[in-house]
């Protein structure tokens, strides 16, 4: 029998540190675990990180210290896994704190709920955790790094299942993809008056037929086509809003932290230099990710937010982030183009109300759901609550860009990203890699550029 063996792994037994584990790696990371049952992303990254720090704060005796340890632990861990959660990198999580002001928390309970129960464990963290026996010998820390790993095994074992549907960043090599891109939409390609792109908030793409008829209801081919010629198709997504406005104006897989706006040329610089007028417009307010310090250096002429939304009449809608309400914005643009005689315009327009959670709310009217069969509305409330708004906004576009005096446009319609729900019962309902898209040809342009041609 190996004696040593068995000693050196009872040495370990009793170097394993109970309050450590508790305290300080499972209480920081209480929020990924409690949604393991639900379907929430892999937190391997705040897992290790937060525990590597853990293990050197619990060398220290000062109680002090390890208190800011543990609540420099749990707030990394809160920060990263949200970060992973939304797509958004560590810098933009940082940076969007700023913004936590904005968020209306009363329209969301989920939220409050998560905020309450992070705050009760924090407390109970530095109460208890630093009474966390110190972790001075090799074999304490080496024992405290096993459980470290071990943990992350088990995260990994809990998300699998939602493996593969948190796309922060393209992978290095991977081939640039937008609707912008497949449809070649350039100045010298666009035969109407106008292009209008309107980038649209959760916007995914159903991979299920229940859910594909209530997509097609608001954006189905058959209500365009008496004007357009529709094509439809999916792109490539990576990372949160930012990433996808990125993605479709500079053909780029990039955040805009990162990215060199001064020494790119974008898609709305491309077509100012062509001659047309470009305007910018959002629901929210200009410093949202400081749109506007970037939307200038894209090539963006004009930005309308909401200051400027609200006094062109545009109402007030709620939701987690109150703003403009997008069903009023398509009569705006018609306005713009209408009053803009014979110049070309390039208008970049993206939305807000469908960010996620949507609320019941009186502004939205998404009080009482009904898009489906009453059973479908009862067990997907949320899921519901999203479609009924595609389908407003859907409406509210086809009817302006139907009226027989709206001005001739190009239009495309393109989603950011899959809707970022956290159940894993909502996120399998959608592909999981891909956003729709679907570009409306004006049949008048196109015809009079087919009798140029002959």
């Amino acid at each position: 029998m190996d004696f040593g063996g068995l000693m050196f792994k009872f040495t370990l037994f009793r170097s394993f540190s109970l309050p450590f584990a508790f305290w300080w790696v499972i209480i920081p990371n209480i929020g990924a675990i409690a949604m393991w049952p639900i379907g929430g992303p892999q937190a391997a990254f705040p897992i290790a990180v937060c525990g590597l720090l853990a293990i050197g704060f619990c060398h220290f005796e000062s109680t002090w210290l390890k208190r800011i340890g543990i609540v420099i632990c749990f707030l990394l861990a809160a920060m990263m896994y949200v970060a992973i959660s939304f797509n958004l990198n560590a810098m933009t999580i940082f940076s969007s704190l700023q913004f936590l002001t904005e968020l209306d928390l009363s329209k969301s309970p989920e939220y409050v709920l998560a905020i309450v129960v992070m705050i009760l464990a924090l407390g109970l963290a530095i109460a208890f955790g630093p009474r966390t026996p110190r972790l001075s010998t090799f074999d304490q820390k080496l024992v405290g790094l096993a459980f470290v790993g071990f943990f992350i095994l088990v995260d990994g074992a809990a998300t699998a299942g939602t493996r593969g549907s948190y796309k922060m960043s393209a992978p290095a090599g991977t081939p640039i993809d937008s609707a912008i891109g497949q449809n070649r939409l350039a100045p010298d390609s666009v035969s109407a008056r106008n292009l209008i792109v309107i980038l649209v908030e959760s916007l995914g793409e159903p991979n299920n037929p229940h859910d594909r008829a209530l997509f097609d209801a608001a954006w189905g081919a058959q209500r365009w086509s008496a004007r357009y010629q529709v094509s439809r198709g999916t792109s490539a997504y990576f990372g949160s809003t930012t990433n996808a406005e990125l993605r479709e104006l500079c053909s780029v897989w990039a955040d805009y932290e990162s990215f060199d706006f001064d020494g790119s040329h974008c898609l709305p610089a491309s077509f100012r230099d062509a001659g047309f007028h470009t305007t910018a417009i959002h629901s929210f307010t200009s410093d949202f990710f400081e749109r506007h310090a970037w939307y200038p250096k894209l090539g963006f002429q004009d930005r309308l937010f909401l200051p400027e939304l609200l006094e062109l009449d545009a109402r007030r809608c709620g939701g987690v982030f109150a703003g403009a309400c997008d069903p009023d914005i398509p009569a705006l643009i018609g306005d713009r183009l209408r009053k803009s005689g014979n110049q070309r315009n390039l208008i970049y327009w993206l939305t807000l109300n469908s960010h996620l959670p949507v609320p019941e709310d009186s502004s939205l009217r998404t009080e009482d759901c009904r898009v489906s069969d009453p059973d479908w509305n009862r067990d997907f409330p949320m899921l519901c609550r999203s479609y009924m708004l595609q389908k407003r906004l859907a409406d509210a576009i086809v009817q302006e860009v139907m009226k027989a005096d709206f001005p001739e446009a190009d239009i495309l319609i393109v989603g950011d990203h899959m809707p970022p729900f956290f159940p894993r019962a909502l996120r399998s309902r959608y592909d999981t890699g891909h956003v729709p898209w679907i570009m409306l040809r004006s049949k008048a342009a196109l015809q009079r550029s087919r009798d140029k041609q002959s």
